[in-house]
């Protein structure tokens, strides 16, 4: 989002689609939803690209880390902690990257609490295993996860999509 707060880029994960590059990244390991809301902001020079932000619903990982410290960005801020890739710390503590001073935030824990629930039933429909190495890092999150997996057996969320459910009711069902 620009400086006053209008989104102007948007990006989401396309690991999944068939492969090609075409404003987007698609089938490929580089296809993160970071990246690809990167590649879709306007061409703008510093400083005012400097005062735009970068809203993610997961912590990124390593590669997109890499990315926002590249790409003239100065703020960061996430919804869902990442325990398995979450690597905001190359932001702030790389001797490098830090000295670029990218302002790091989350989420109020309300808002990580839905959106850690989203991601977690969004990995088990993609067919993650609860026993995954993956998904075992997600562990501390107990009450998180078992209203996850509750959602994912009963099929809420797809229900919801598939019926044009508004946001208050998913919002509702995640809380």
């Amino acid at each position: 989002m620009d400086g006053e707060g209008q989104v102007i880029a948007r990006g989401r994960n396309r690991l999944g689609e068939p492969r090609g590059v075409a404003g987007v990244i698609s089938g490929h390991e580089l296809a993160h939803a970071e990246i690809n809301a990167l590649l879709d902001l306007p061409h703008t020079e510093p400083p005012e690209v400097r005062t735009w932000t970068l809203l993610t619903t997961v912590q990124p990982c390593p590669q997109c880390a890499g990315a926002v410290a590249m790409s003239g960005l100065r703020a960061l801020e996430y919804a869902a902690p990442d325990p398995w890739a979450g690597s905001t710390h190359i932001l702030t503590h790389d001797p490098y990257v830090s000295r670029k001073g990218i302002r790091v935030g989350q989420a109020p824990e309300a808002v990580q609490r839905l959106a850690l629930r989203l991601a977690l039933v969004g990995f088990l429909g993609e067919g993650y295993h609860p026993d995954s190495p993956f998904l075992k890092t997600f562990t501390e999150y107990v009450e998180d996860w078992a209203h996850a997996a509750r959602l994912h057996e009963a099929g809420t969320l797809r229900t919801l999509r598939d019926r044009g459910a508004g946001l208050d009711e998913v919002l509702e069902v995640l809380a």
